[in-house]
């Protein structure tokens, strides 16, 4: 076939001149090509879980922490060990990785140049850990926690995130001329945040105190921070109450008013306690004077609810038909709370229980 010429139907059966798709390099993908990738992703990981089913479940098995961990978290595991597995270990045959296995099976039916060149560049998909530093239109500006270089991906932020300041587990991959993730990420809430920035750099210490580069740390021992980010740490107790120095008999008595609302509503004993140690914080901040114990109880209870993103959240008004005030007092007394603790509310974030 002659060279095509830039005003030619573009031969990738596009539909669009040569020159506005594979001509330039620079254009975003066409719709057709991005749908191709998107299939090709989900046919990549089928076809590992079906031609190398047994290769692929003896790989997971070797990882003993994945019994330890509930349903979710599992999952959420066997899929990022998967992913990295099929595109980063030698799994297949004659020392290929499963996904190169897949190109020489499969490489021949991607007729697009586009599509065909994009896949291509999978070969070096590693995973990604990656912060949360401004969200903008249909894209988030990430920071990554190894290399602490900037990354831009194309996404919507979701009601369930991801938000400033939380991290992102994930495989990022190019389609045209943005970064998308390979099929799906993990959210790490940011209450996590300083954890999980201490295990990063304790494992990647690790790494390169053995040699290894750090820019081979994600696609090489990925399994070994996987399995730290996996670890529960144990909540660290907090005073009852009862057990706390209050200021006065009213503070002492609109935590107990608290703690019975809370608990009535289904809250677990160690998030109880840890809403006791924001109001003794705000107590102490702002030295209340408390005339109706219930007031503050149910303002406290809504900050709580609404700052945890609580499933058990209700609105102010049912609240203060809970606790016998007006709807207007739980609003005004729960706008104190929020100003009064504003500049601590990441540090009591980082402390309430998971």
């Amino acid at each position: 076939m002659g060279k095509v010429k830039r005003n030619m139907p573009c031969p990738c059966g596009s539909g669009l001149k040569y020159k506005k798709c594979c001509g330039n390099t620079k254009a975003e993908f066409p719709a057709v090509v991005v749908q191709e990738l998107k299939q090709i992703q989900k046919d990549v990981m089928e076809f590992a879980f079906t031609e190398h089913k047994q290769t692929i479940d003896q790989f997971l098995n070797q990882y003993s922490f994945l019994a330890d961990l509930d349903e979710s978290a599992q999952k959420i595991c066997v899929f990022n060990l998967g992913v990295w597995g099929v595109f980063s270990q030698p799994l297949a045959e004659g020392g290929l990785t499963i996904f190169e296995d897949y190109l020489r099976q499969k490489g021949a039916d991607i007729l697009r140049s586009q599509t065909k060149e994009a896949v291509q560049s999978w070969k070096h998909l590693a995973p990604a850990l990656l912060q949360v530093k401004q969200i903008a239109d249909g894209a988030v500006r990430f920071e990554d926690a190894v290399s602490n270089k900037e990354i831009t991906i194309k996404m919507s932020v979701k009601r369930e995130g991801p938000f400033i300041g939380e991290y992102v587990l994930g495989f990022p991959i190019q389609l045209g001329g943005h970064t998308e993730f390979f099929l799906q990420f993990t959210i790490y809430p940011r209450k996590m945040a300083e954890e999980i920035k201490n295990r990063v750099t304790e494992e990647l210490e690790r790494f390169t105190g053995e040699g290894g580069a750090a820019e081979r740390f994600m696609r090489e021992d990925f399994h070994r921070l996987l399995m730290r980010l996996c670890q529960k740490e144990e909540p660290a107790s907090k005073p009852a109450p009862r057990e706390i120095e209050w200021a006065n008999d009213m503070e002492r008595e609109t935590a107990l008013v608290l703690e019975k609302g809370m608990l009535e509503a289904g809250h677990p004993e160690t998030f109880v306690s840890w809403a006791i140690g924001v109001w003794k914080s705000y107590c102490a901040k702002k030295s209340p004077s408390i005339k109706k114990t219930e007031a503050f109880a149910a303002a406290l209870e809504y900050f709580i609810n609404t700052v945890s993103k609580s499933e058990k959240a209700v609105s102010q008004a049912k609240l203060a038909k809970k606790y016998g005030v007006s709807a207007s007092t739980v609003s005004n007394r729960f706008k104190d709370i929020e100003a009064a603790l504003k500049d601590d509310l990441d540090h009591h974030l980082e402390l309430m229980p998971s």
